[in-house]
């Protein structure tokens, strides 16, 4: 199972899922229904008519199990974290998108075989001009719907604490720090506090003398 959509800059795949396999069990199901025929007109003398009617049907079935199997392989889903894609077509390729800041709410249900064998429905409801999305038939709904609802929430959250640090870059640890002193805001590489005149490096030092004494 491989995703053909390339992703975007910082994109990272988070869960992939495909339709289960039971998808695959109505074409199989048909193939033993006319290799049946095809022996009853072997083994029985008035259903000898039938002989050609089992052959080509078989024939067909097989190729129908074929392009059933091609299908599943490619027709998939990926949660990413910034977005939901459908994905098929063997001739050709299809996606449709659903960006996480564009989905309200996301469900699943089971019925009562997909609770034994692991399959069920996913219905994806967005403000996205595609619409609705509901995925049927796909193996681990639950995983499924859970990893869209957590990348949901720290895709939010992640676009709450860039507008903060745009806002007040003051935020970012990454280049800002505590004076060990007086706890006032600095940037990580000064040398000396502005507000209390402390040496940062000669505050820590001695910091740190006094946390061994004590130990």
């Amino acid at each position: 199972m491989k995703m053909r959509t390339q992703l975007g800059k910082d994109e990272k795949v988070i869960l992939l899922v495909k339709k289960h396999w039971i998808t695959l069990t109505k074409p199989f199901f048909l193939i033993f229904i006319f290799i049946g025929v095809i022996i009853a007109a072997f083994k029985y003398p008035a259903l000898a008519s039938f002989k050609d009617v089992g052959l080509a049907g078989t024939l067909i079935a097989i190729g129908y199990f074929f392009y059933e199997y091609f299908e599943r392989e490619v027709d998939i889903w990926a949660v990413t974290n910034t977005r939901v894609v459908d994905e098929w077509g063997i001739f050709t390729r299809s996606t449709k998108d659903s960006p996480l800041d564009r989905i309200n709410n996301v469900s699943y249900k089971q019925p009562f075989a997909g609770l034994l064998l692991g399959y069920g429905n996913v219905e994806i409801q967005t403000a996205a001009k595609d619409g609705d999305t509901t995925i049927t038939f796909v193996m681990q709904p639950k995983e499924l719907k859970d990893a869209i609802v957590k990348a949901q929430k720290e895709f939010v959250e992640g676009n709450r604490k860039r507008d903060l640090l745009q806002a007040d870059p003051s935020l970012d640890d990454t280049i800002m720090r505590d004076c060990p002193l007086c706890a006032e805001r600095i940037k990580r590489k000064a040398r000396i506090c502005r507000f209390c005149g402390n040496t940062i490096e000669e505050v820590s030092l001695r910091m740190q003398g006094e946390v061994k004494k004590l130990s």
